[in-house]
């Protein structure tokens, strides 16, 4: 009898040990699927989207500064924060060779310097007019390789200089070309544009890489006088910003997300794998 009871009492303790493993295989299973349905929604998420990149990532805040001159009254300001999209095509050679410069390395370059003429406040080199300096009464001219402009007008709009215009690089300064040489200096005649009342706001949302596309989505808001504007290129008015901006709070994420104008930057990598800059174009229209 004690030997049946034992024998009974170990078949269901091996029956219910049968039902435990079952039941730790439909779990194992379970938890394997489930895995491997996150691996592929991870992987298709990311060849639809892209490779989502952060916002402070060193790529990102290099790229985000490709068209932002040194000081807003420079290149004609942020040419790309316009009303519609604009790409490479619709900035003039000026302000793509001024960019170029703002971008490039011209500290080591050669000064020269030239005697005004007697009768003017001016330097004639060749074809090439520059202001003197009211103090010394000369004209100190920067000899820069073209090469070192060209490169950073490559590195900005991936295409070589198709110009060999003169331009300014800031309200008061011109370069020539000529030789293979850029000759910068003061130019003889110049306005000075002022818009120091302007505060510029620009936040990154989210940057994202998919193949040879890096994309750049930021927020965009223009402050002159306690009005906001909705780009920088025009005098379109952003209304429900002005009625709730309060020149004394500091402009955060928040209020940037809700009145702000959202921006896409597209950029595309060579067969260098660098990035050039493509296009910008408002996305998100403001009311």
């Amino acid at each position: 009898m004690k030997s049946n009871k034992k024998e009974v009492e170990k078949k269901a303790r091996e029956k219910k040990f049968a039902k435990i493993t079952v039941s730790q295989d439909k779990l194992l299973k379970t938890m394997l699927i489930i895995l491997a349905l996150i691996v592929v929604f991870l992987i298709a998420n990311r060849l639809i989207n892209g490779k989502q990149l952060a916002t402070d990532d060193k790529l990102v805040k290099e790229l985000h500064s490709y068209l932002m001159p040194d000081d807003l009254n420079n290149c004609n300001g942020l040419s790309n924060y316009a009303d519609k999209k604009i790409t490479s095509k619709e900035l003039s050679a000026d302000i793509k060779l001024c960019l170029a410069y703002q971008k490039a390395n011209v500290k080591g370059a050669e000064i020269e310097e030239y005697d005004k003429t007697k009768k003017k406040e001016t330097c004639k080199i060749d074809d090439m007019i520059f202001g003197s300096d009211e103090d010394t009464g000369k004209c100190s001219v920067a000899k820069i390789k073209k090469s070192t402009i060209e490169d950073a007008y490559q590195k900005i709009f991936g295409e070589k200089i198709k110009s060999d215009e003169a331009f300014y690089y800031d309200n008061s300064h011109i370069c020539y070309l000529k030789d293979n040489y850029y000759y910068c200096g003061k130019s003889e005649t110049y306005t000075y544009i002022i818009d120091g009342t302007s505060a510029i706001y620009r936040i990154v949302e989210k940057a994202t890489e998919k193949g040879s596309t890096l994309t750049i989505y930021d927020y965009f808001l223009k402050i002159n006088s306690s009005e906001c504007y909705k780009n920088y290129t025009t005098l379109d008015k952003n209304d429900e910003c002005t009625k709730n901006y309060d020149k004394k709070e500091k402009i955060d994420y928040k209020f940037m997300k809700k009145y702000g104008t959202l921006y896409k930057h597209t950029y595309k990598k060579d067969k260098n794998d660098e990035y050039h800059w493509v296009s910008s174009t408002p996305v998100k229209p403001v009311k």
